[in-house]
């Protein structure tokens, strides 16, 4: 029994198929949903309320809640107070008791208030540039997940194309093979080339799905804005103004003021003591009452002080290095982002160019085919050669606009109305 390879036998069945099929296959392929209300700064605002990071904000609001709470109080440490009874009742029994009762009042350091509030003041700076990075990670994810769209977007429009042209070079063929001017071969070789020019518009249609379902998930929107192309803005600043670097360099203030408080950190703050005592020899005195003041202080506290102040040290060079290496890298980031850009803007000067002499090709191959000065393989090569610069160009056309976000990302320029 002769056999047939499954892609022959698929051919084969198609040319018996009626193409409407394929029609309504087409006329179900997805398609992107776009909102003229939807602008890209207020999809970033969803985006950032939607983002994990926003329920750390609260941790700066109770942490300079509980510092001022702190700097503004009266006294260094909590006041103690303190009560003696002594009697002879266990020993002699002639009634002699001494009562003693007072307070100590723990006193700030010199500085130490002074230190303590400077904190409160570098944790509240610190509030508005955790923001503003976050602002800019929706940002990033808003262009990361509409550019993932639009680029599956190009590919389905390209395949979609591709395969339209093939349903019409497969329609010529069989008119042409009813008229005897071909062999029934060349239908199953056209039928082929449309079977496998459907296949990848389904998986560009399965793809761009995917790209929907999860900018829906990240965003929370149905819809892409109908304006999602952005211009090159190139800040006047320097590097230095991009909001991760803003973020540590106020993490570096933050841990800079808590160094400043390491010093008293181990150290003995020096105590008032303000007390009264209530005293009698027997039974037969009268009390006598007196007030005492006294004061405690530490004699040498210095080598007590010196692991909280080397702790604090290494975490704020710890820090300061790492800003180091997050302005190499955004610094890096941004010659790459620059130079991918140039080089895909002459990429594609050079490609529309080769596409137009492709497309030419194709167009006297198409008609040395109708004249029957080639076969149809041939055909197909230079087909195929079209097609995939045509692809090229339209998906670098998409790419370049792509760029131009990833651009003002390294920038980080953030999505907003401002």
């Amino acid at each position: 029994m002769r056999r047939y390879t499954p892609i022959v036998m698929a051919a084969f069945i198609s040319t018996f198929s009626p193409l409407t099929s394929f029609a309504n296959d087409a006329e179900s392929v997805s398609k992107v949903p776009y909102s003229a209300g939807l602008d890209l700064a207020s999809l970033t605002d969803k985006v950032y309320q939607r983002l994990p990071g926003l329920l750390a904000e609260g941790k700066y609001q109770q942490l300079q809640q509980a510092n001022d709470s702190y700097s503004n109080s009266l006294f260094a440490e909590p006041i103690t107070g303190n009560l003696s009874l002594f009697s002879d009742e266990v020993g002699t029994g002639r009634g002699s008791q001494e009562w003693e009762g007072g307070v100590d009042l723990p006193l700030w350091l010199p500085g130490q208030k002074q230190q303590q509030q400077a904190l409160s003041a570098k944790i509240a700076a610190e509030l508005p540039a955790y923001q503003q990075a976050l602002k800019l990670e929706a940002s990033g994810e808003v262009r990361q997940q509409i550019w993932q769209v639009k680029l599956a977007e190009a590919q389905l429009e390209q395949a979609k194309l591709t395969w339209e042209t093939a349903k019409k070079l497969q329609n010529d063929v069989e008119s042409r093979v009813k008229a005897g001017d071909l062999a029934s071969t060349e239908r199953l070789l056209a039928g082929s080339n449309t079977l496998e020019a459907h296949s990848k518009m389904v998986n560009a249609a399965s793809l761009l799905q995917q790209r929907l379902k999860i900018y829906q998930l990240i965003t929370g929107e149905n819809t892409l804005p109908k304006q999602v192309e952005e211009t090159v803005i190139t800040p006047s600043e320097d590097v230095q103004q991009h909001p991760q670097l803003q973020l540590q360099d106020q993490l570096i203030a933050r841990l800079q003021a808590q160094m400043g408080l390491a010093q008293y950190d181990g150290a003995v703050n020096p105590s008032l003591s303000v007390g009264v005592r209530r005293e009698r020899g027997d039974r037969a005195e009268d009390y006598t009452n007196s007030l005492g003041i006294g004061f405690s202080m530490a004699l040498d506290d210095k080598a007590y002080r010196q692991p909280a102040i080397a702790q604090a040290s290494a975490e704020l060079a710890d820090a300061q290095v790492t800003r180091q290496s997050l302005w190499r890298d955004l610094k890096t980031r941004q010659v790459a982002a620059h130079e991918e850009l140039n080089s895909s803007r002459q990429q594609l000067d050079l490609i529309t160019e080769q596409n137009k002499t492709t497309q030419q090709y194709y167009q006297l191959q198409k008609r040395a085919f109708d004249l029957g000065e080639i076969n149809l393989i041939d055909l197909l090569r230079s087909q195929a050669l079209a097609n995939d610069n045509e692809s090229r160009k339209r998906l670098l056309e998409v790419q370049i606009k792509q760029q131009i976000s990833e651009l003002n990302q390294s920038h980080g320029i953030i999505l907003s109305n401002n």
